[in-house]
């Protein structure tokens, strides 16, 4: 049996059952590139499961994952994935691989970012698509989550922008990059609709030290965000019980 356990946005947010499998798994896994724990370490985990986790990158899980598999139709395996583990995509392909080969497979959610984006006081089922931000380089520079944004925009929808995390590299996407490169795309464009936007700064959810504030892009690169992973939110069409969630929660000017 494979098990895929969600382990939240900091140790202390792993579900009872979730706890239960790690301690009992004959091997456990954890996925290192998707995300990182906003406090907390991997290490205070082990120590509640009592074993290690052998750490996968991007690579092998995408890529190599067969072994994994094939260990599965022996004992059970656990994959733990930061937060909620079916909120990527690349998971949800692991179900598809696990059927594909006749390995059974078990989910147990996890606390995500997505059970605290709402607490910034924007209604939670008025978000449309969500969309990654990713670092640009030469001869790799996409815009395909600004057309997202866009999207979303035009049906009054907010969107969740991820922002990029590289962990093989050590660089983590911070707001202000983030908003740089949505400037530089307008730029290109010769648009102002994101620059006339109300956005929503978020900074190390789910631990004591997060950081949430609202703003123009303008007031937004002025903010001092310190708390790891960030994201951005990009929003949409905003009624009156919103625009005081904003001020009451997220310190809208």
């Amino acid at each position: 049996m494979l098990w895929i356990v969600g382990i939240g946005l900091n140790p202390r947010q792993v579900v009872l059952e979730g706890l239960d499998v790690l301690k009992s798994c004959s091997k456990a896994y954890v996925e290192n590139y998707t995300s990182q724990y906003s406090a907390g370490s991997l290490q205070e985990l082990e120590a509640l499961i009592g074993k290690q986790l052998a750490q996968l990158d991007r690579k092998q899980v995408e890529e190599g994952f067969g072994m994994v598999l094939d260990e599965a139709k022996l004992s059970d395996i656990c994959l733990a994935v930061f937060g909620n583990p079916l909120d990527a995509t690349t998971h949800i392909q692991l179900l598809l691989d696990a059927r594909e080969k006749g390995v059974q497979v078990r989910v147990i959610p996890g606390i995500g970012i997505f059970d605290f984006v709402s607490g910034c006081g924007l209604e939670r089922y008025k978000f449309g698509r969500t969309t990654s931000i990713v670092f640009q380089e030469k001869g790799f520079e996409p815009e395909g989550f600004y057309d997202a944004i866009l999207g979303n925009k035009k049906l009054g929808l907010h969107t969740l922008c991820l922002l990029d995390i590289r962990k093989d590299e050590g660089r983590l996407m911070g707001i202000r990059h983030a908003l740089s490169t949505l400037e530089s795309i307008e730029e290109r464009r010769e648009q102002s609709i994101l620059a006339e936007s109300i956005m929503v700064g978020l900074a190390g959810l789910g631990s004591t030290g997060q950081q949430v504030k609202a703003g123009t892009m303008e007031q937004l690169k002025r903010s001092d965000f310190t708390s790891f992973p960030q994201s951005l939110v990009v929003c949409g069409k905003l009624n009156e019980k919103e625009m005081e969630g904003l001020r009451k929660l997220a310190d809208l000017e």
